[in-house]
């Protein structure tokens, strides 16, 4: 499970790094959304960098999470959910693509309250140095749990894995790694562990994954399932109607309704997608009804509540990101856990880093760099001789179709021709390589 950064969880003993956005939390200090409907949007810059097969590419990722089953439909033991989904595109791979598809449902997986299980099996909840004898001390905890049973587990999706302590003087970044105990086994395989990579797509969610959502969101007793919760801000009664209806329709907002109460998960969340009015520059508000459970002296309750949704509480953007600190331009990058709301002061008299709620918005914003080229002085200094083509954005699948590369419009034969030999000449060829150049097209 994922959530804000808890005050132990810091940069010295791997927390807080570029590539994360929150810390992984222990049983009953979990985040999740407490509504049924979560919308989300591209904006006008995405749909004109991406265009359509853009929209597509992240649709499918969508569609894989709206064709889950409630969580309480699904079997004890989860069975019915293969332990690899992710494939690979060796036409996408040569040609360095990374799969929007794939990096959505990776974050948004991510945005539903899931941690990577693979980085988090074991992890380091303490580093102490001592004096005579000069020593460090390492303490070594587990934050993944076996999606069936909910204990500490040191497998994910059936593969076991031990750690070794690595604590280098440069960076001063401590860390318990990961290690498969058999190397010949297929290792990181979640899709929360966020490790798709050029020529990778998902065909669905993985039996880890998916248990990791029925804790999050299942609305059936036992207790774990259970936290104290408000609504989302701007929830208001409703005297019912559409679920979906124009902005001020549905009921007049005054209405009396229960906010702070004893909540199960909604047991299944919907992922909508909200219009984008091209002529005005905005989103077309609506008001979204449904109905909420919550629990009162043990007894589940209903009520008809609404919110207005004013914006996508999931919104894609396309932003120049900067660079890394090797100068590579930075790719994609997702709202963080900061905004998250920490209800443990309403859950109990402990401190503890949750039980929570996640908020919208939340932003995915993709870079526009398009394709480039890495150079490295004094051998690969020039357009002949780069070092690597950089990793483009992209679009595919396991068909025989050709993989799509964006920005929108770039032609698959043009961006083949430049990868493999520089670019094109004044008359639209490819230039002609001399034989005292050497094409490195290996992968950053």
């Amino acid at each position: 499970m994922l959530g804000p950064y808890d005050s132990w969880q810091e940069p010295r003993i791997g927390y807080a790094t570029p590539d994360q956005i929150g810390g992984p939390m222990n049983l009953g200090e979990e985040y999740r959304w407490n509504i049924k409907t979560v919308y989300y949007g591209y904006d006008q810059s995405y749909l004109q960098f991406f265009g359509q097969e853009g929209v597509n590419a992240a649709e499918r990722a969508f569609a894989i999470l709206n064709a889950l089953p409630p969580v309480s439909q699904m079997s004890s033991n989860l069975s019915e959910f293969p332990l690899d989904t992710r494939r690979n595109n060796s036409t996408a791979a040569a040609l360095n693509l990374l799969d929007v598809g794939a990096t959505t449902l990776e974050s948004v997986l991510e945005l539903m309250g899931l941690a990577s299980p693979e980085d988090f099996v074991w992890t380091l909840r303490s580093r102490v140095e001592l004096q005579n004898p000069a020593r460090t001390n390492y303490a070594v905890i587990k934050r993944n749990f076996d999606p069936v049973t909910l204990l500490p587990s040191s497998y994910v999706n059936g593969t076991l894995y031990t750690y070794s302590i690595s604590d280098p003087q440069s960076p001063q970044i401590a860390d318990a790694f990961e290690v498969q105990v058999d190397p010949l086994q297929f290792g990181f395989t979640s899709v929360a562990s966020g490790l798709a990579t050029l020529g990778d797509y998902y065909t669905g969610l993985t039996r880890d994954d998916v248990g990791g959502l029925r804790h999050l969101y299942g609305n059936a007793y036992p207790l774990e399932h259970w936290h104290v919760e408000t609504l989302p801000l701007g929830t208001t009664g409703s005297s019912g109607g559409s679920p979906w209806t124009p902005i001020g329709g549905g009921g007049t907002g005054l209405i009396s309704f229960v906010d702070q109460a004893v909540r199960p998960g909604v047991d299944k969340v919907t992922f909508v997608r909200g219009q984008y009015d091209s002529i005005i520059g905005s989103f077309i508000a609506l008001t979204n009804i449904w109905t909420d459970t919550y629990i009162s002296n043990g007894v589940a309750r209903s009520q008809t509540v609404q919110r207005a949704v004013l914006n996508p509480d999931i919104l894609f953007l396309v932003e120049d990101l900067g660079i890394n600190d090797d100068g590579s331009p930075v790719l994609f990058r997702r709202s963080d856990t900061a905004g998250w709301n920490n209800n443990d002061a309403i859950n109990g008299s402990s401190t503890l880093a949750g039980p929570g709620v996640i908020d919208g918005p939340v932003f995915f914003r993709f870079s526009p760099i398009g394709s480039y080229y890495v150079n490295q002085d004094p051998f690969f200094a020039d357009e002949y001789s780069f070092l690597a083509a950089g990793v483009v954005w992209g679009s595919f699948d396991g068909t025989t179709n050709p993989p799509v590369v964006f920005p929108n419009g770039t032609s698959i034969q043009q961006y083949q021709s430049q990868v493999v030999y520089g670019g094109f000449g004044a008359d639209g060829s490819p230039w002609t390589i001399p034989n005292s150049f050497i094409i490195v097209t290996n992968t950053p």
